[in-house]
């Protein structure tokens, strides 16, 4: 669900920034989403150690990166386009992986990231690729991410996990409104109901919903699954657009759709001669479950 609700996002993002600045934007849904998730686990928040404030505040680093680069680029480039582009952390984390922790990734894992992002083209790119001038600002925010996945994967079997995405959303809240101020926005507090409808939908389901189940799912799944389980951001949204808004459902979503779930299913078999990738270091030390 939080991979359909990032789907999804795209559009309603695309809406929002029509309204306001991107640092406006940005600090509004980051707020929204670190009192929904205070709300949610207050038992967790009142055991918050500084520890946790720590690696909360490092995490938002590559999140703010990747969110505000996202946001700014959605302005002046496709929908089809930034979801094809932010894909590309699907091969990023593998080779991240690689060269910075020094960690073997298996054969089949690029195998599936290659045809899983083949898929990703099929189904984002409906037809000729053109360039647009937020491609590299989509470019940059895909690297973002892909250090945030990674990054994640170390914070992952951390305690108060919830706690710390707390700290981790204001965080990148307070990074939104300097970086607004520094390029010169004042907070904007606009009277159009569809930004702060769109506000509502990124930070209480994309943000806080979507972000909340990555930690919790990061403590049994390597980073290049989780990076592999984003790819189906854009597969999402056109099966709701076709539910929801009647679109039509073409024969490329189809067989891009198809090529997404066969990275998946490839990367959760074993398959003969190809080494598997490790475990998780260790079991994981807490749960998403707490009760307010």
């Amino acid at each position: 669900m939080g991979t359909a609700f990032w789907g999804i996002s795209y559009p309603v993002v695309k809406t929002g920034v029509s309204f306001a600045d991107p640092y406006s934007f940005q600090t509004y849904k980051f707020l929204l989403a670190a009192a929904a998730v205070a709300l949610l686990f207050p038992r967790q928040l009142a055991q918050l150690t500084w520890r946790s404030v720590g690696w909360g505040l490092l995490l938002a680093l590559p999140q703010f990166l990747g969110s505000t680069l996202q946001t700014i680029g959605l302005q002046t480039t496709s929908a089809a386009n930034a979801a094809f582009l932010t894909g590309l952390s699907v091969l990023l984390v593998p080779l991240g992986k690689a060269l910075l922790y020094r960690q073997a990734v298996a054969p089949k894992m690029w195998a599936a990231a290659t045809l899983a992002l083949v898929g990703l083209y099929v189904v984002a790119v409906p037809g000729s690729w053109q360039l647009h001038t937020g491609d590299g600002w989509i470019l940059a925010c895909a690297v973002a991410f892909a250090g945030y996945v990674l990054l994640g994967g170390r914070t992952a079997r951390e305690p108060h996990l919830m706690a710390m995405l707390v700290m981790q959303l204001l965080g990148c809240a307070g990074l939104a409104r300097l970086a607004g101020w520094g390029a010169g926005y004042a907070l904007a507090v606009p009277a159009a109901g569809a930004f702060w409808q769109a506000i509502g939908f990124s930070a209480l389901l994309a943000t806080a919903y979507g972000y909340g189940v990555q930690h919790y799912a990061q403590q049994y799944l390597s980073e290049e699954k989780v990076a592999l389980i984003h790819l189906g951001e854009p597969l999402f949204a056109a099966l709701a657009g076709a539910v929801l808004l009647h679109e039509v459902l073409t024969p490329r979503t189809v067989l891009g759709g198809l090529l997404i779930f066969g990275a998946m299913v490839l990367a959760e078999v074993k398959v003969r001669g190809w080494r598997r990738s490790p475990k998780p270091a260790s079991a994981p030390v807490s749960s998403i479950q707490n009760t307010p």
